[in-house]
């Protein structure tokens, strides 16, 4: 079976504005470049990822997704992203792909097991045990929501096309809601490196915690 990943970024200068009383917009554009380098690498290293497609307006963004053997699509000026990551399920899904895992790029703490527990909560192995050797089913959606358990951090959908998304507010709730609709199984993914972005001042002053520990 085939998953690819799908990662929608802004333009770099226009990212993580809510930091922007912090960060100079040069420096919120350096940060999110190098997460986003730093998430394709976590990416390349999971195999059950057959290919990772990176979305944006931002040329500079895929120059670095390209650099990284990402796929790219070039989204419009006036798309939005629930369009836009419409589209990128569609073209994952013209090549043969059976399902798709949507997240971010700019989650600092994202690791390889967080990616393969998103891939196993939806794909047990034939007897019941979560394995390496995953299988995705026809049809189920996980999410893993962010640290208030109102926004989507990570998706993982199969098929990949026929969810409408709702990214934005309330996110999570939407998105639970769709699958109801559609009657698709869903299940909720605690995956720490998944939940943590960089939100607010609180998420600046732990990132920088992590950074100083690990240092």
């Amino acid at each position: 079976m085939i998953l690819w990943a799908v990662i929608p970024v802004k333009p770099l200068r226009d990212s993580k504005s809510r930091l922007a009383h912090i960060l100079t917009p040069d420096k919120r554009a350096e940060l999110t470049a190098s997460l986003l380098s730093r998430s394709l690498e976590v990416l390349n290293d999971v195999p059950e990822i057959a290919r990772t497609l990176v979305v944006s307006r931002d040329p500079a963004v895929l120059k670095i997704a390209r650099a990284h053997g990402a796929h790219t699509f070039g989204e419009g000026d006036r798309q939005g992203l629930n369009l836009a990551l419409a589209r990128a399920a569609h073209i994952a899904a013209a090549h043969q792909a059976d399902g798709i895992l949507i997240m971010p790029a700019d989650l600092p703490l994202v690791g390889r097991e967080d990616i393969k527990m998103m891939i196993a909560s939806a794909a047990p192995s034939s007897n019941g045990q979560r394995s390496n050797g995953y299988k995705l089913p026809q049809r189920a959606i996980a999410i893993c929501p962010d640290q208030k358990n109102e926004g989507t951090n990570a998706l993982l959908i199969c098929p990949p096309t026929g969810f409408t998304f709702y990214y934005g507010e309330d996110s999570l709730a939407l998105h639970l809601a769709e699958a109801a609709r559609l009657g698709i199984p869903r299940l909720i993914v605690h995956a720490p490196g998944l939940k943590f972005d960089l939100d607010d001042d609180e998420d600046w002053a732990t990132y920088q915690s992590f950074l100083a520990v690990s240092a």
